[in-house]
């Protein structure tokens, strides 16, 4: 019997095949494209009750990333919001909003470093008639004591001169009631008169007195805050 080599001596010509084994425990030879190359053939990925949906609130989505840049926004940075019923509207009583600032310079004002401009103040205008009465009365009860200026105004439209007076008290009560130190002015028919009160109290009035004469005449507030 001639002595074959059990080894091949050329290294080029040595060869093996490789298999491995399926799911099921049967050993299959590994498949390999014709070029040589390792042929995976197509992959096919099964699950059962994959869950491909939108996400809710309940979900929970972690991001992991490398250099993600977490800083300050500047001018330059773009912003987009996009969201489904978002509610911009004006503000009531019952928002709640919360401010937090650093440096937040709140103190208080000083004459030589701060200035307040004002830029309109707040009017307001009352008036009232009397027409064919006789005697004394009462007339634009008002509290006078938030108003950085008022006057009241008389306008004679009857044809008999009447007496007017500013009256001042704490209360609404008429029993408090007193006359202003600016004293009582003298109205002829078709004359007008402005009553200013000399003294400050909560409420004013303009007390009227036409003595025997009917009286016809208008009367105006007009106050400034």
């Amino acid at each position: 019997m001639p002595n074959n080599l059990v080894f091949n001596n050329v290294a080029s010509q040595l060869q093996t095949t490789i298999n491995g084994v399926d799911g099921g425990g049967i050993v299959r030879p590994i498949l390999t494209a014709v070029d040589g190359r390792l042929d995976l053939g197509s992959v096919t990925v099964t699950a059962a009750a994959f869950d491909i949906r939108p996400l809710t609130a309940t979900d929970v989505v972690t991001v992991t990333a490398i250099d993600f840049d977490i800083r300050p926004l500047t001018d330059a940075d773009v912003v987009t919001v996009t969201a489904t019923d978002f509610d911009i509207r004006p503000l009531t009583d019952a928002d709640v909003v919360t401010v937090t600032a650093t440096d937040l310079d709140i103190r208080p004002l000083t004459a030589t470093g701060d200035s307040v401009g004002l830029g309109a103040r707040a009017f307001t205008e009352t008036n009232t008639t009397i027409d064919g009465l006789v005697g004394t009365g009462t007339v634009l009860q008002t509290d006078t004591s938030q108003y950085s200026l008022y006057s009241f105004y008389v306008n004679n439209t009857g044809d008999a001169a009447i007496t007017v007076q500013l009256q001042i008290s704490p209360t609404e009560a008429d029993d408090y009631f007193v006359d202003d130190g600016s004293g009582p002015v003298s109205v002829a028919a078709g004359e007008k008169a402005v009553l200013v009160a000399k003294n400050f109290l909560r409420y004013t009035r303009v007390y009227y007195d036409s003595g025997a004469a009917t009286a016809t005449a208008a009367f105006y507030f007009n106050g400034q805050v």
